[in-house]
């Protein structure tokens, strides 16, 4: 897979815009003037990335240097993309850490542009997934126990 896909003034990462594979971007980030800085000056337009799996949307304050995050539930799980640049953490599908046990995925409507993103959760069954983990001699016990907590 490639370390960065740009399609239509959207850039899609694993970890970051400036570390595509590694770089963990958290909600309290937006305190770290220089390492928000840094980021946001390498996004086009939109971001989707991952790697903390705390899903959630930054946005920059045009002008300003000011960051926020606000989580799926502080937005009623939508975002309206306005222009601003935004980082979108998509959350997971197989190990949440925002406390939230249920898989997060999003949704995004992109008609008409420049669209809609919407935060989706669902069920899953966490024993059996816990169940493969634990059968995983090399995977540590925790990381299935955590999944019933969604850290």
């Amino acid at each position: 897979r490639p370390r960065t896909v740009r399609e239509n003034g959207l850039l899609f990462v694993h970890g970051s815009a400036r570390n595509p594979l590694n770089e963990y971007v958290f909600p309290e980030d937006i305190y770290n003037q220089r390492k928000m800085e840094r980021i946001f000056a390498l996004v086009e337009k939109y971001c989707f990335q991952g790697h903390t799996h705390v899903p959630g949307i930054f946005t920059e304050q045009a002008g300003e240097d000011v960051y926020q995050f606000h989580s799926p539930e502080e937005i009623d799980f939508q975002h309206r993309l306005d222009g601003r640049k935004t980082l979108c953490n998509v959350g997971s599908v197989g190990q949440p850490r925002d406390g939230d046990w249920r898989a997060c995925y999003i949704m995004l409507d992109d008609t008409p542009a420049p669209g809609v993103i919407r935060y989706r959760r669902v069920e899953y069954d966490i024993e059996t997934t816990i169940k493969k983990v634990y059968a995983v001699p090399e995977l540590d016990n925790f990381l299935g126990d955590r999944l019933r907590d969604g850290r």
